[in-house]
């Protein structure tokens, strides 16, 4: 981006900051602020704000609140849009340690789409990053899951929620623990096979409690150590966390979170297929077998020669501040820091014979720095025939990333008989493109993003009826540079416009009907092609629009003081337009030639279905949850062909029973179910086999507990995703482990 347009940025940023701010002070000015000796519990500080949501109210796997759904804390039932909450219970009850654990069970429509990232499918859209706190997190193995109070998804083009136009199929969002008034902790170890060792404690309580000041506090320590059944893989996690909260009497706030973690573990694509699967086309796919020489055990490198270092830091400040009775102002910053050194040696071809295994070795250095702070106004005007809930807010994020990376083409091996010193020995001794010499790729990339929105509520008939409406404007910007041509490239700076509209029915309490129909924009780099491949004489590509249209019901209801039953239905038709793909060119020379052209744009539709029931008695407490999916894609170079990484149908259940009263008391079992259609990934078809897991846990006396879960345990080892023949990755199949938790 040159002088001018960063000079624009800044100015929008400084002025639209300071029209919220005035416009903040002018409310302000408007009232006084009652001062009160009132104590300060749990309760009085989730009223602070329309800000702070409660899970106060959480039974077994349901949840009621949630503020991804519309930048404010929101019953699910007055969001018009599909939302899945899973919270601690859930995790607790899965040990989860990775995001891909829970989102089998806890929504609908979301599939995994790699083991070392948080990497997803949802709806047939790629969702590449999670959200923390309800900020994009820059990351490229698992996000930590040692402070995750609970993880909310939003489906569907993001833009207008979120602040960030990138999430089209939705958003995964990790919610942090907050700092509580009530003290507690807990300390869980955790052991499996392979030397596995995982804590994860948490201990929280009043600092300060004075009559115009209180000070909460949270500490997380968390760590994970073992090895793996494949020899160049392991496990070696560090992890600190912490959060401060400052309450300012009754109406402001100030939150202050972060952690610091170290991922020194290696975990990559290290399996590869049979040679016959190639075989297949994109419009024949084969069903994709693993090589018989790829085992369990089988590692495409020693683990002396590879590694992967990650070191990645958080720090999030939010100000909450009750202005009058009806207007509240929250600023938020987020700052992170991600250093990554990877040297990753991998297969890549697996050769004719079916058994010679071509391999890459890869120095990979990934520095990146980014910056992100909001600001949202709320009000609330109340009338005896409506109300209206107004919010207006900016955001603005700078990043820089730098990324030097070679890939070199190493000896390869045979896999029938494998003998890694006698290539491997020489070539890890010499000096290589970035390992001893320059890397052969060096780039810098700075992109800006400012953007500024409203949103309007209007109900009517005590929120019986909701008009939702909301529109953000996008304005992008910033650099890339080459560092080994020195050619700096400014990214599109169109201004983008996204919107969010919708309408909430409640006939009666327990239900509501909803219709949304959103947006996201995407501008795009270069031309298509106009005489012949990569002429770039085309008109320039088109800015892509992310649509989506929904419908659904959702119902939560009490049958009775001992059932209750919640879920929601929807049904979505989504699209992405202008695809730049490859096809026959409009002067094509000779007639029929290909190359770059825009097609009109790839699709998914189809319906979820996400339900649960809670049943309670004197005995004790059944919970049930499940989730379906079933749906279509087409691409839009040819729509007969599923969509790449698409999964039609998707079906889970997970189930307990925990004993409250009797001789069983303290005991709790449950199982869970996941199954999912095969998948199309490029040539291939890849089938998920049905998996189930068992979990059980004994509590005694009100501190102790120990916990079972059974993962896979029929053992199915399966693929999850290829990039190439020789580049693939699996799950490891059957998984015990034993965890044993004291809290207070």
């Amino acid at each position: 981006m040159n002088y001018n347009t960063s000079s624009v940025f800044a100015w929008r940023m400084l002025m639209s900051s300071a029209a919220l701010i005035a416009a903040s002070a002018a409310v302000m000015a408007q009232t006084t602020t009652e001062s009160s000796d009132k104590s300060k519990d749990d309760a009085d500080i989730t009223k602070l704000n329309p800000f702070v949501v409660s899970s106060q109210k959480d039974k077994g796997y349901r949840s009621e609140q949630t503020l991804v759904g519309s930048r404010t804390a929101k019953s699910l039932m007055d969001i018009d849009a599909s939302v899945s909450i899973i919270n601690r219970e859930q995790i607790d009850d899965l040990n989860a340690v990775e995001v891909h654990e829970v989102l089998q069970f806890g929504t609908a429509g979301v599939t995994q789409n790699q083991t070392i990232n948080d990497d997803v499918n949802i709806r047939g859209f790629r969702t590449t990053f999670s959200l923390r706190d309800g900020v994009t997190k820059t990351g490229f193995k698992r996000n930590p899951m040692y402070d995750v109070e609970r993880i909310e998804v939003i489906k569907g083009p993001g833009a207008m929620l979120l602040g960030n136009n990138s999430f089209l199929g939705g958003g995964v969002n990790f919610v942090t623990v907050q700092p509580k008034h009530i003290p507690g902790g807990d300390v869980q170890l955790t052991f499996s096979k392979s030397n596995y060792v995982r804590l994860a404690s948490n201990v929280t309580g009043p600092l300060l409690q004075s009559k115009g000041l209180t000070v909460d506090y949270r500490l997380t320590v968390g760590g994970l150590s073992a090895d793996k059944d494949k020899e160049i893989e392991n496990e070696d996690q560090k992890f600190l966390g912490a959060g401060m909260a400052f309450y300012f009497g009754e109406n402001t706030s100030v939150t202050v979170s972060g952690y610091y973690f170290k991922d020194n573990g290696y975990f990559y694509w290290e399996d590869f297929l049979d040679y016959n699967t190639t075989l297949g086309t994109t419009t024949a796919p084969l069903l994709a077998k693993l090589n018989q020489y790829s085992t369990k055990g089988f590692s495409p490198a020693r683990s002396r020669d590879a590694f992967w270092r990650n070191q990645d830091s958080f720090v999030d400040v939010t100000l909450l501040t009750k202005l009058t009775e009806n207007a509240n102002l929250r600023l938020y910053y987020f700052g992170g820091n991600l250093v990554d050194r990877r040297r990753i040696v991998r297969g890549i071809t697996i050769t004719s014979d079916n058994h010679t295994l071509l391999r890459q070795d890869i120095p990979l250095a990934i520095d990146a720095y980014t910056n992100n702070a909001q600001a949202d106004f709320t009000h609330k005007l109340a009338m005896t025939a409506f109300t209206l809930d107004t919010t207006i807010g900016l955001d603005a994020s700078t990043t820089f990333q730098r990324q030097d990376q070679s890939v070199n083409t190493m000896p390869s091996i045979d896999t029938a008989a494998i003998n890694y010193s006698t290539a491997d020995d020489a070539w890890f001794a010499a000096p290589h493109p970035g390992a001893g010499q320059p890397n052969a790729s060096q780039s810098i990339s700075r992109p800006l993003n400012f953007s500024y929105y409203f949103q309007e509520n209007l109900s009517f008939f005590k929120d019986r009826l909701i008009l939702v409406g909301g529109q953000r404007w996008f304005a992008p910007g910033g650099t890339t540079r080459n560092n080994v041509t020195g050619v700096i490239t400014d990214n599109p700076d169109p201004i983008l416009k996204t919107h969010k509209y919708g309408i909430m029915v409640r006939p009666v309490p327990a239900v509501s009907l909803y219709y949304t129909d959103s947006s996201n924009a995407f501008p795009q780099i270069g031309f298509t092609d106009l005489h012949a491949g990569n002429d770039g004489l085309g008109p320039p590509l088109s800015t892509q629009e992310g649509k989506m249209k929904e419908y659904g019901l959702k119902v939560d209801h009490h049958i009775s003081d001992s059932v209750a039953v919640y879920g929601t239905w929807a049904h979505y038709d989504m699209m992405l337009t202008h695809v730049r793909t490859f096809g026959v060119l409009p002067q094509g020379i000779p007639a029929g030639s290909v190359g770059i052209v825009e097609s009109a744009a790839d699709k998914a539709q189809g319906w979820e279905l996400e339900y649960g029931l809670r049943f309670s008695s004197n005995e004790g407490n059944f919970d049930l949850q499940g989730t379906y999916a079933d749906g279509k894609s087409q691409t839009a170079a040819d729509p007969t062909i599923m969509a790449a990484d698409f999964v039609p149908k998707k079906t889970s259940l997970l189930a307990k029973y925990t004993w409250t009263s009797g001789p069983l008391s303290g005991f709790m079992f449950g199982a869970t179910y996941f199954d999912q259609t095969k998948k199309r990934n490029a040539n291939y078809w890849i089938d998920f086999p049905a998996t189930y897991n068992a979990f059980a846990r004994y509590a005694w006396g009100k501190h102790w507990s120990v916990q079972l879960n059974l993962n896979n345990f029929t053992d199915e080892r399966y693929i999850v995703a290829i990039a190439a023949n020789g580049l693939v990755q699996t799950e490891p199949g059957f998984e015990s482990m034993l965890a044993v938790k004291y809290k207070w």
